[in-house]
């Protein structure tokens, strides 16, 4: 039940104003100005933000500056140096250990190192494991990563060693069943340019981008078994993911983010966040399913997923 206002004189500058009879400035007989705001002195417990960085930041629709390196061009699936400072910043303080086991060319651990974290690193693929070693070493980044397939992550990184994970994993053997030109029908009618997919990232019967979607998850399901053993408690790991179709089966639409929470939850992490991360300014919409009956959204968002290790 809010409190009676009462009139008075500020004490300090003899303005007429008002407060609640229970409040401190009330009983200072101050008005706003002159009372102003105090200073925070509670210890930020989770990362080294201010209290307006940490509102400004809080944002659950965000985009992100698409400008990619060579070698995030060459990898064709990288998510931006933008959004893994954002993350880092978010659920980490400066010094902190940070893992990405699908390392990919190294844009979690550039940025960590930008913002003063210890990297940690696994990656299947021989050729983006090489270009991330000559990236970080061109940078003179010290930083932990293994090539290996994720799964065997417990065998590097001790339990309950790590602060935070960020990472986005291949999607099933996405990259070699959808077409990649969503344009084709439309170039005579069009300048959009053709949107082309990444190609597929390896040979490797491991690789969940060469496994069946099924595969795929249980796969998943299994590293984040992992991922979760190696997680200090009470700390966060964020998945960046996408929902896609495969029409040439007929699945007008996978929930694979829905599956990657089941996936987080059945190994123990709590579904903290979903922060939406839109992509439409750097994605061309295209005509889809026209004249027939099935008229499909143009996909132009990730999802970035946020589990908390709780127990």
């Amino acid at each position: 039940m809010a409190q009676p206002k009462m009139k008075f004189n500020c004490s300090k500058c003899g303005a007429e104003t008002d407060a609640e009879v229970t409040t401190e400035r009330y009983k200072k007989q101050l008005c706003r100005p002159c009372f102003g705001k105090r200073k925070d002195n509670r210890t930020n417990q989770l990362n080294d933000l201010t209290g307006t960085e940490w509102a400004r930041h809080s944002k659950s629709i965000e985009a992100y500056p698409d400008i990619r390196t060579p070698n995030q061009k060459e990898h064709g699936a990288c998510f931006p140096k933008a959004l893994a400072r954002h993350q880092i910043e978010i659920y980490t303080k400066a010094g902190e250990v940070v893992l990405d086991p699908f390392m990919g060319v190294g844009t979690t651990m550039l940025a960590a190192h930008e913002l003063g974290r210890r990297s940690l690193g696994i990656e299947l693929n021989p050729r983006f494991a090489q270009m991330c070693r000559e990236e970080i070493a061109a940078h003179g980044i010290q930083a932990q990563l293994w090539e290996d397939d994720a799964d065997h992550m417990c065998a590097h990184i001790p339990n309950g060693t790590v602060d935070f994970i960020l990472t986005s994993p291949p999607y099933a053997n996405l990259l070699k069943t959808i077409k990649g030109d969503f344009a084709y029908k439309w170039r005579e009618h069009s300048i959009i340019d053709p949107i082309k997919n990444p190609a597929p990232y390896s040979a490797d019967e491991h690789d969940i981008g060469n496994m069946d979607y099924a595969q795929g998850i249980h796969a998943i399901a299994s590293i984040m078994t992992k991922c979760f053993a190696v997680q200090k408690l009470n700390s966060y790991a964020v998945w960046v993911v996408k929902d896609f179709r495969d029409l040439k089966r007929k699945l007008p639409y996978i929930n694979f983010h829905g599956d990657v929470i089941r996936c987080a939850e059945a190994a123990g992490y709590a579904l903290w966040d979903i922060r939406i991360f839109d992509q439409t300014n750097f994605r061309p919409l295209v005509c889809l399913g026209y004249p027939s009956r099935n008229y499909y959204l143009n996909i132009g968002h990730s999802y970035i997923l946020v589990f908390k290790k709780l127990r």
